[in-house]
């Protein structure tokens, strides 16, 4: 096996980057067609390593396309509503992911929003594998019943929150690139706006009890860590983080 072959990264990375190539030398029929290529293609032979690159560059690319090309703007709404009917169909949750990282593209929030609700009222059980893809949507429109049944258990959400920020700052100790005051406020701001929302859920269902124990947890494990971006960013915001409003 050459290196080329491994996990088919490279060689889908190039269908993307004729894509990208096509796009800006206007030839918008073929950069369409590379654009499909790779999001139909790019997780065939690893589901993970192009997943992000798929659902952000890839998408951005053909929704920017669509609004030069419209051609480009007709497939790629056949291809949301697709990506809808197989998640109807099979359940997955990742064919939902698709269809919201299109909408998002397409400046379609509220549809997908919508549709979400929709899908909540048929089968909250199947509905609740997605809120990791909605929630901070849900929040901004105060679907604050769908938001406090997606939530019971606050700690774990607060367990998230404070996983992404971990995961964010390991990213200094890897790559110099964020190593930067610039990146520990921005990723700090980040975990606060994420702890916002979580409040706001509780406070808007009455769980008083349970907001008083993610404040304690909350102020601990910022204390923990030691990190002065992020004591910095509480000391300003955290009062009224927590305070009725």
């Amino acid at each position: 096996m050459q290196a080329s072959d491994v996990a088919g990264a490279p060689s889908a990375l190039k269908i993307l980057e004729d894509a990208q190539l096509a796009h800006r030398s206007c030839d918008f029929i073929n950069a369409l067609k590379f654009y499909r290529h790779f999001f139909d293609h790019a997780l065939d032979d690893d589901p993970i390593a192009l997943y992000g690159v798929r659902l952000n560059h890839c998408l951005r690319g053909w929704a920017k396309l669509a609004r030069e090309f419209p051609g480009a703007m007709n497939q790629l709404e056949e291809q949301k509503q697709a990506c809808l009917e197989n998640y109807r169909q099979e359940r997955h949750p990742e064919l939902f992911h698709d269809y919201w990282a299109i909408c998002q593209e397409l400046e379609q929030r509220a549809e997908a929003v919508a549709t979400f609700v929709e899908l909540h009222t048929e089968n909250p059980k199947s509905a609740a594998k997605l809120s990791k893809y909605v929630w901070t949507a849900l929040v901004t429109e105060e679907h604050w019943e769908i938001c406090n049944e997606l939530l019971p258990e606050p700690i774990q959400k607060l367990d998230e929150c404070f996983a992404i920020f971990d995961e964010s700052n390991q990213l200094a100790t890897i790559d110099a690139q964020f190593d930067s005051l610039e990146f520990s406020q921005h990723i700090s701001d980040q975990l606060i706006d994420d702890v916002q929302n979580l409040v706001s859920v509780l406070r808007h269902g009455d769980r008083a009890e349970e907001l008083d124990a993610i404040q304690r947890d909350f102020f601990r494990r910022v204390e923990s860590r030691n990190h002065s971006a992020l004591s910095k960013s509480v000391n300003a915001r955290g009062a009224f983080l927590f305070s009725a409003h």
